[in-house]
């Protein structure tokens, strides 16, 4: 593997934390493991060269300078760092019509990680924001049981949230916003208040004692927070910082598993 001295416990990973940029050495990791790949599958560097110019928005030279791995390094350290990414994701296209895209993705997840980038590519050639292990474990959980008919509104809802927490950059706003709709979708289809607000939710689960008053306390909390920062009538500018995001949108998925499994 191009990048498997990264794994080999020498060379300490960085923390997963770069959202907002494409360091110098993972364009240039990208284009080596590239080329790499077309060299051997037999595809000539002319080839691979177009479709990265292409992808990036650059016009392909027809004698490029120097080498055309060096011109496609020139070029690709030219482009906003959304551009890289871009690209990781139309040679994913590429790899997966020449049969490499296990081997293409194992290796560019080597490269996001040894570069602290926050996201990996999954097995459909999307860019996925990293999340710990349970709660990427929990995400998984509740769409499973977000299947039912009754939550289509919701499995919409949610998947707007992920499509704007995985974005590059990530739209935190529409983040926060969309996984909250969720969430109130799933307590109004739960509690047949349709026509409910998220206050009228909380209200109704406080008169019934369903959940520990501490429980029910932070919904609410929840719930000004919205009202405050990303909801509709919001109050101030939206300036909640990235773990502030985090926080909000797997707090949001928690509230949904507590309300599925305590009154689905």
């Amino acid at each position: 593997m191009i990048r498997g001295f990264s794994t080999s416990g020498e060379v300490p990973r960085p923390n997963r934390t770069v959202d907002d940029d494409a360091p110098r050495s993972l364009r240039n990791e990208l284009l080596d493991l590239a080329f790499h790949l077309a060299g051997q599958m037999g595809v000539d560097e002319r080839a691979i060269y177009d479709i990265i110019e292409l992808a990036i928005g650059v016009t392909p030279s027809g004698e490029p300078y120097g080498s055309f791995r060096r011109s496609a390094s020139r070029d690709l350290g030219r482009v906003e760092w959304m551009r890289v990414y871009d690209l990781m994701i139309r040679l994913a296209h590429v790899f997966r019509g020449a049969n490499r895209f296990d081997q293409y993705r194992a290796e560019v997840n080597q490269i996001l990680a040894a570069n602290g980038i926050v996201w990996d590519l999954d097995q459909d050639a999307n860019l996925v924001r990293i999340l710990p292990p349970d709660a990427a474990n929990t995400i998984q959980d509740m769409m499973g049981d977000l299947a039912e008919p009754r939550y289509e509104a919701a499995r919409f809802l949610f998947n707007q949230a992920k499509d704007a927490y995985d974005a590059r950059p990530r739209r935190d706003r529409d983040a926060c916003a969309n996984a909250f709709d969720a969430l109130e979708s799933v307590a109004k289809t739960l509690l047949a208040m349709p026509m409910a607000t998220f206050g009228n939710v909380v209200a109704e689960l406080r008169r019934r004692g369903i959940f520990t008053p501490e429980i029910v306390e932070s919904l609410s909390k929840l719930n000004d927070t919205r009202n405050r920062h990303f909801g509709h009538g919001m109050t101030a500018p939206f300036t909640l910082k990235a773990s502030e995001v985090d926080f909000v949108f797997l707090t949001c998925i928690a509230g949904i598993v507590l309300l599925v499994r305590e009154l689905g």
